[in-house]
């Protein structure tokens, strides 16, 4: 049985992690602000030779649909005697397998150094 210190000690390791993560990603945006601007400043578009091609893309409207409310349509198409189109709708139901994994929720005000 593993004792509850062995999983303090994995959990400080891993918050510590994320300490580091979450500020290498402050750092990392920085960098890529700046380096849109700069791109940006060059005419939208820059290829460093046998490194990168770096672009700005133009902004996207991405479509998504509510799950739950297409379930719901389905449903009352099913009711209503309409289950020729909720059959359709249904078939373009897409589902994909993902895997658990442990999820950490930390208790808010707390550290790293303060849950030791």
């Amino acid at each position: 049985m593993t004792s509850h210190t062995d999983i303090t000690t994995l959990y400080q390791t891993i918050a510590a992690l994320d300490d580091q993560i979450a500020s290498l990603n402050t750092e990392r945006e920085q960098a890529r602000t700046a380096l849109s601007s700069l791109v940006e400043a060059a005419g939208g578009k820059v290829v460093l030779d046998g490194i990168a091609t770096l672009e700005i893309t133009r902004p996207a409207i991405v479509v998504s649909y509510d799950r739950a409310g297409l379930e719901d349509l389905v449903r009352k198409l099913v009711a209503n005697g309409r289950g020729g189109i909720a059959e359709m709708i249904e078939k373009q139901r897409k589902q994909h397998h993902r895997a658990g994994s442990l999820r950490i929720t930390k208790v808010k005000g707390t550290t790293v150094e303060s849950a030791a």
